[in-house]
């Protein structure tokens, strides 16, 4: 069976690493096939919920370079393409793959339908579909830190959150530390994949307020500590499966002096996994980022991967 994972545009190539990381989080070490937005795997994997910067998940049940199928609808159904070419008429697609599917034991219900027929549409062929799973990214949104009960000025999106959770490789039950946790949207994005979180922070507010926020959300089991990054192997004395952080910066990163210096020579020692961070900083020591994030005029986030 093959798969077909709908990613989205905005950022293309950290969409299909995020999937990657996914992949390899649920044990498949498989790399997906990608044509234009639309990646292909062979295996299917569980927990599909947790990608960020994938729409829709799809069952391949046909390649074709003609629109069609012996695929036959048993219920009620409606058939929707992407083209992902931007030179073809989609709703034209949509109504002649519907004409060939109908039978007298379907009916097509373009509301509410119990089956939706996916045509993704490449250069050279039609990829047809039968949709597992479509991601609510608003689901996101209502995690923003002006929803949370605890919330600061200087927040990471959740979607930017789960997508540095994903990167990690981090598989449900496994150890992950943020130790610049603020309002813990990390951790949160992490609780809720089931992920077993760790969290440190200089200021007892923001380790007040993550812990909050966490339980807000029904993630109980979490260990949030107040300290500092050099501080962080006495103080969980622990071996974490990844380290994942926003590295402070601006007026943030002075409360600790030397912030991202520390956090490069402590991380190393924490775990054997992945080190996933972000900085404004373009270029560390000569390491350079792996994707960069536009967040606006005077500011880009860079993403660091590590081990």
């Amino acid at each position: 069976m093959t798969y077909a994972y709908l990613l989205a545009g905005e950022n293309l190539e950290l969409a299909e690493a995020e999937l990657k990381g996914f992949l390899s989080s649920q044990e498949i070490e498989e790399d997906p096939k990608r044509e234009e937005r639309l990646a292909l795997t062979k295996k299917e994997p569980s927990q599909i919920k947790r990608l960020a910067l994938t729409h829709e998940v799809s069952k391949v049940i046909e390649r074709s370079k003609k629109l069609e199928t012996e695929y036959e609808p048993e219920n009620s159904f409606a058939v929707r393409a992407e083209d992902l070419t931007g030179e073809k008429n989609t709703k034209e697609v949509e109504k002649n793959l519907g004409s060939e599917i109908k039978t007298k034991k379907n009916s097509v219900d373009l509301e509410n339908p119990e089956e939706v027929i996916k045509v993704y549409i490449l250069e050279d062929e039609y990829v047809i579909g039968r949709q597992i799973l479509e991601i609510d990214r608003s689901l996101f949104n209502q995690r923003k830190n002006q929803n949370r009960e605890f919330s600061s000025p200087v927040s990471l999106d959740p979607v930017l959150a789960r997508v540095l959770v994903n990167l990690s490789e981090v598989s449900t039950g496994e150890k992950l530390l943020d130790p610049f946790c603020g309002t813990g949207g990390i951790l949160l994005e992490a609780g809720l994949c089931s992920i077993d979180v760790y969290g440190l922070d200089i200021q007892v507010s923001m380790v007040e307020g993550t812990k909050k926020n966490l339980e807000d959300y029904g993630i109980l089991n979490h260990d949030i500590r107040e300290g500092s990054i050099n501080q962080v192997e006495d103080i969980f004395d622990l071996e974490f499966d990844a380290v994942v952080t926003d590295v402070p910066y601006g007026k943030a990163s002075k409360k600790d002096g030397k912030t991202l210096e520390k956090f490069l020579e402590s991380a190393p020692k924490l775990t054997e996994g992945k080190i996933i961070f972000m900085s404004d900083k373009e270029n560390l020591d000569g390491m350079s980022p792996e994707f960069d994030i536009y967040v606006h005029k005077n500011l880009t986030r860079y993403i660091y991967i590590l081990q």
